[in-house]
């Protein structure tokens, strides 16, 4: 039996079928069997095979926009999960809890129906946060939308200043959705200064304890 031309039976046991598809995809992709051998000798690098043909098979979807401010590696877990979940709208807003006999406005200005946009940032009170922090980090950019926010902030480069502002948008949206559960499930709310005050303290923290990873000046 020559396993580069044994047809696919369909008797054949699912891993055998899974095994003869696979070699199907990697004759398509490289175009022959010497080229195929090729391959899998160049995966055989430092013992990393399975590593190599991981990142080969696997599947891969189109680039996000927003991928390199959500997963910048300064933020912390936390606040890229939240930040996920908002450009992805997945968070529980009151506007897709609408088969629950709940009060759909916002919690903030008592004036719309909430939701991803409006929270982010089409709310008076959640806008004044917003502003009060591209003031403070001296964004000259319109980002009045959490959309045009990752755009905006979707900037090249390591350098601290850079980094810190792609942090920056992650810990907003976390303390206004952090206020939201606060004010739904606790009772209780703050006003915008002591949050913005949060902000500071948390883009601090973040800032000193990455600083050992910074270069020397010399």
């Amino acid at each position: 039996m020559n396993i580069w031309t044994v047809p696919l039976q369909q008797t054949s046991s699912p891993l055998w079928k899974s095994f003869i598809k696979l070699r199907d995809r990697l004759l398509d992709d490289c175009g022959g069997q010497p080229a195929v051998i090729s391959l899998l000798q160049s995966w055989n690098t430092a013992q990393l095979f399975s590593a190599n043909a991981y990142e080969y098979l696997r599947p891969k979807g189109t680039p996000v926009p927003w991928v390199h401010v959500v997963w910048e590696s300064w933020c912390l877990p936390r606040h890229s999960f939240i930040l996920w979940l908002t450009l992805l709208k997945r968070l529980r807003t009151k506007d897709r809890l609408r088969f629950i006999d709940i009060d759909v406005s916002c919690v903030f200005c008592q004036d719309h129906e909430e939701s991803h946009a409006h929270l982010f940032f089409a709310c008076n009170w959640t806008s004044t946060l917003w502003m009060k922090v591209k003031s403070w980090l001296r964004l000259n950019r319109g980002m009045t939308t959490i959309n045009s926010a990752v755009r905006g902030l979707h900037l090249k480069g390591k350098a601290a200043v850079t980094r810190m502002k792609r942090v920056s948008l992650s810990i907003v949206v976390y303390l206004i959705w952090e206020e939201r559960n606060r004010r739904v499930f606790e009772n209780s709310c703050s006003s915008v200064e002591p949050l913005f005050r949060r902000f500071q303290v948390l883009f601090y923290m973040i800032l000193h304890f990455h600083q050992r990873d910074l270069p020397i000046p010399i």
